[in-house]
């Protein structure tokens, strides 16, 4: 089982690896993108605000926040973006009929198709994260953004369960890019990547913790106010572990 969920990562791999070297500009645009996001949110906020006003009433310096947001939003949504957008085209050209009668499990090609992407990413990552973080906080600065990072991947792979699900919702519905644009902002909202969620209201909470990714995001953002990993954050990743278990069965079927 192991040795063919290998294989079918390493095939992924290369398929995603010849895209890139076909198309450079995609990768070229990876790493800018966490830049664009960050220098568009903090440049209209500042129209707002000050950034040392952002910083008294959320703790966090809001160019180390938004950056790790941006970064965040690439890393985490990667199985849902993969595996929506991979088995839609593959119904539009027709192939997805031989896709299916293929003796390898479903469920294992799904995850493997979010790996070659993630690892892309998270390499993405440490382009942006690690300069922004040692220009701001020096030498610590480097420990916090490996750390921010390593929740990231965490993050991805417990909501890659839920992912699977949505993926599958947008499959069944027949809307395919239609209902892959509504449910892909709705996800932003549920997780916070882009805001501070723990500001927000218990009640509002309540309706955002059955997503894994939510717990996840709250403890990086925690992190970022607190410079540490409290009792609190350790919690809200063990609800993440456990809801991404709850709905591994939900997945595979």
């Amino acid at each position: 089982m192991l040795e063919r969920f290998i294989s079918l990562v390493r095939a992924e791999y290369m398929f995603v690896a010849a895209e890139i070297i076909r198309r450079k500009t995609v990768l070229f645009a990876l790493i800018l993108w966490p830049y664009i996001i960050m220098a568009f949110i903090v440049l209209l906020g500042s129209s707002m605000g000050t950034m040392s006003y952002f910083q008294q009433k959320i703790g966090a310096n809001p160019i180390l926040f938004f950056i790790t947001g941006s970064f965040l939003l690439i890393v985490s949504l990667i199985f849902f973006d993969e595996i929506s957008s991979r088995f839609w085209y593959d119904e539009f050209v027709g192939t997805l009929p031989y896709i299916m009668i293929a003796p390898t499990s479903k469920t294992v090609l799904a995850f493997a198709m979010g790996f070659p992407r993630l690892i892309i990413n998270i390499l993405v990552g440490i382009s942006s994260l690690i300069p922004v973080y040692f220009i701001l906080k020096s030498f610590p600065g480097l420990m916090e953004a490996l750390i921010v990072i390593a929740l990231s991947i965490f993050s991805a792979l417990t909501f890659s369960t839920l992912a699977i699900i949505f993926s599958s919702v947008v499959l069944i519905s027949g809307g395919g890019w239609r209902v892959l644009s509504i449910i892909r902002p709705l996800i932003m909202l549920m997780s916070g990547v882009l805001y501070p969620r723990f500001l927000l209201p218990l009640t509002i909470k309540f309706f955002t913790i059955i997503f894994p990714l939510a717990n996840s995001v709250e403890v990086i953002q925690l992190f970022l106010v607190q410079e540490e990993l409290t009792a609190y954050s350790l919690m809200l990743l063990g609800l993440a572990t456990a809801l991404a278990l709850l709905y591994a069965p939900i997945s595979i079927r």
